[in-house]
């Protein structure tokens, strides 16, 4: 596949990789900002290419990546998933369009994962799990079997959830925390177990 990269930050340079270890190419690289002129030896531009079979978003910010991600669907472009050749996904896993599987990372059996999902570094997914759009799974993060990630959450580095819970919508699970009773839509729940951090 022939591949738009959209942003050009730290998170980009790991997307690249994947693609380009996947053998596939990456055809050019597009920051609105113009923050930067390169990044690993690709020019950094403002103008889209018509030639590229795709495109996929690499920026962190769950918030931001849905807002980019719309828009350039809304230019007719399709998005593409992009999965390292060390993951492991089981063949029946689904994986929507412009998800970012990366090095390291095991998703079993009857896993669904959304459109625009980051699953970062060495992440453990597995079985029956639910992740929806637009949500990070965060390096070194294990979901155990029947976890359900609602759109846009975050779940940070190291944390981990029991069988059958969930996280919220919009939700932000800590690093290092680890989830033994549903987290609710929005709210940011750190510790083990996890609960919701409140303002001081």
């Amino acid at each position: 596949m022939r591949v738009i990269v959209i942003g050009a930050g730290g998170h980009a340079k790991v997307v690249i990789d994947a693609i380009e270890r996947s053998g596939d190419e990456v055809v050019a690289v597009i920051d609105e900002t113009a923050r930067t002129k390169s990044l690993l030896g690709y020019e950094v531009s403002t103008r889209v290419p018509s030639d590229a079979d795709g495109f996929v978003i690499a920026i962190g910010d769950n918030a931001m990546r849905m807002a980019r991600f719309e828009h350039y669907l809304a230019t007719g472009l399709r998005a593409v998933p992009v999965v390292h050749p060390s993951a492991i996904v089981a063949d029946d896993v689904h994986l929507g369009d412009g998800t970012v599987v990366f090095a390291g990372v095991i998703v079993n059996r009857g896993t669904t994962v959304g459109e625009n999902v980051i699953l970062n570094t060495g992440c453990r997914i597995d079985h029956d799990c639910r992740i929806g759009d637009h949500a990070h799974i965060a390096p070194g993060v294990s979901l155990s079997g029947g976890v359900a990630v609602s759109e846009g959450a975050l779940v940070g580095v190291g944390a981990c959830a029991i069988p059958g819970t969930s996280i919220g919508s919009w939700a932000t699970v800590g690093a290092g925390a680890a989830v033994v009773d549903p987290v609710p839509d929005g709210v940011t729940a750190v510790g083990a177990p996890a609960r919701e951090r409140h303002a001081t």
